[in-house]
């Protein structure tokens, strides 16, 4: 550690993702937005390509915390079928997402739905897909907005785990994962992206959120972070 303002503050990244206090959090990998099965997949022109190309790199980075005891977020929006949880505001915004693709020069169906309309809570297309599906013990936070911290537990429930650092990964790089981590950032956990284990509906989209990311965050990939969290096991083993 350093000793910058009077304060104590973690010099790299090995320090910064410590097991001992640091949650691995996954974002929004869910049927409707993640599944071969489910509706982006389905029925939009988004595509899901790169929601299932980063799957085996969160598998592991999942296995690996599961293995070594380390606190686990899924995250998980969802919307109230009456539209209770979604204001005038926010249907306004949703509105413009049905031409997201046009505007990043991709043509986009007659057909296209917001997420208020796909994602109702309890129903199939909301659940986490099955190939990352929470653990009992593991907690699963719900939110109904791109951050996760925006009227959720996730503040509390950090805090009440001792968790200084969030290792984040999941969808979408310049929505919901940019969103969320510059919220960890505004609420002072110490934030890292693992650069390919995050995942966007059209690559243009995920450049610019990586070019924003990168201003603020570590970027390590999944096989820097697993190395760390290897070495930092056979310490802990050896101790």
């Amino acid at each position: 550690m350093i000793e910058i303002q009077g304060k104590m503050v973690y010099e790299s990244l090995e320090e910064v993702i410590e097991p001992n206090h640091t949650a691995l959090m996954i974002i929004d990998m869910q049927n409707g937005l993640a599944s071969l099965d489910g509706y982006t997949a389905r029925h939009s022109k988004f595509s899901i390509a790169h929601q299932r190309e980063i799957l085996p790199g969160v598998q592991k980075m999942l296995a690996a915390a599961r293995e070594m005891g380390i606190c686990i977020v899924h995250v998980q929006v969802v919307f109230d079928k009456n539209g209770g949880s979604s204001s005038p505001a926010w249907l306004y915004m949703s509105s413009r997402l049905r031409d997201l693709g046009a505007y990043w020069g991709h043509s986009m169906g007659n057909d296209r739905r917001t997420s208020q309309e796909v994602l109702i809570d309890g129903t199939w297309e909301a659940e986490i897909i099955p190939e990352l599906e929470p653990l009992p013990n593991e907690i699963v936070v719900k939110k109904h907005r791109n951050t996760a911290f925006v009227n959720t537990r996730m503040d509390q429930i950090l805090k009440s785990n001792r968790i200084d650092s969030l290792v984040v990964t999941g969808t979408s790089t310049a929505g919901c994962v940019l969103a969320t981590c510059l919220d960890a950032l505004w609420n002072d956990y110490y934030t890292v992206v693992v650069s390919d284990c995050i995942a966007d509906g059209f690559p243009e989209r995920h450049e610019a959120g990586v070019a924003i990311l990168r201003e603020k965050f570590d970027m390590p990939t999944s096989d820097e972070v697993l190395g760390i969290w290897a070495k930092q096991r056979v310490g802990v083993t050896a101790a």
